[in-house]
Order: C-alpha cells, then structure tokens, then sequence
C-alpha cells in the first residue's frame, strides 16, 4: 500500500496540495460572500464579473497554474534566502542595479541629443562639398544670412493661425 505524500517537505515548506487546494477554497468562498453582498446593488453585470473572479482561484488550483506560481514563490523564497550572506550574488545584483541605471540615463541621453541628418537628406539640406552642415542656431533654426524653404514657410504660417484661432501664442 502506497504512503501518502507528507505534508510538510524536508526544506520545512508545506506540500503544495496541502496549502493550495484550502487556500483556492477559501479565496473562492471568499469571494462568492463578498459578490452576494456587493449584488444586492442591483448591478448585475458586475455581479458577473465577481463570480468569474472568485471562480479563478478554483480554476487556476485545477489547472495546474497555481502549482506553477507556488513553485516561483518558493524558488524565490529559497533563492532569496542564500542572497543574504553571498558576495558573489550581491556583486551580480550591484551589476544589475548598474544595467538598469545606465539603460534609463541613456534614454534621457537619447531624447535630448539632436537630430542628424543622414545620407541623402544631408546632401540635400546643403551640406557643403566637405560634407560640413551649415550652421545651426542653438534654437535648431538656420542664422539669418539664410532662407529657408518656401513650403516651410506656408505650413509654418498655417500652424500659426491654428494656434492664433485657438487663442494660443
């Protein structure tokens, strides 16, 4: 005669089934009380919408994706225990901490460095025969010794009035 799987495992964390099948019960018991007393508003689509919810905790125990996510929590917990006394895993959580530091200062880099004009479009914007820009103003505008474009002229014009009809200038 087979032995029943013990409750409690030998890292001292409870058998899944032992904790998961009450607690999706519970959550699920739980929830049904608090859809009844929240249905007699009247509000039938949302009395709805809070059975499907308190029905999930029953219907993720039995399809295995509450096992999958007790598992990531203990893997976690066990992981997170070792971390505290290891220079290696701090040295590497230091480094991560690095990673996403850098990554968000180069976005704010990114967004704020300007524009340049690549191949074709910097042959035809006037760059000289060395390939060199002309000179642009700290504002991103040409000096006035040059003109610019007609056609930027006349949609420059109508954004103005759009924005004068709106009151903004």
């Amino acid at each position: 005669m087979p032995r029943p799987p013990p409750l409690w495992q030998p890292g001292g964390v409870p058998a899944a089934d032992a904790v998961l099948l009450p607690l999706a019960v519970g959550l699920t018991l739980l929830g049904v009380i608090v859809v009844i007393l929240a249905g007699r508003r009247g509000n039938k689509g949302r009395v709805l919408q809070g059975i499907a919810l308190a029905l999930a905790p029953v219907a993720l125990y039995f399809s295995g994706l509450l096992r999958l996510l007790w598992d990531g929590v203990v893997a976690v917990g066990r992981w997170a225990s070792a971390v505290v006394l290891s220079p290696p895993v701090w040295f590497g959580l230091g480094l991560l901490a690095l990673c996403l530091v850098l990554w968000v200062v180069g976005g704010f880099v990114a967004r704020r460095a300007p524009k340049r004009p690549r191949g074709k479009q910097a042959r035809q914007t006037g760059a000289g025969p060395a390939g060199q820009q002309p000179a642009v103003t700290s504002r991103g505008t040409k000096p006035a010794g040059r003109s610019q474009p007609a056609a930027q002229d006349d949609d420059m014009a109508e954004i103005e009035a759009l924005l004068k009809s709106r009151g903004i200038e």
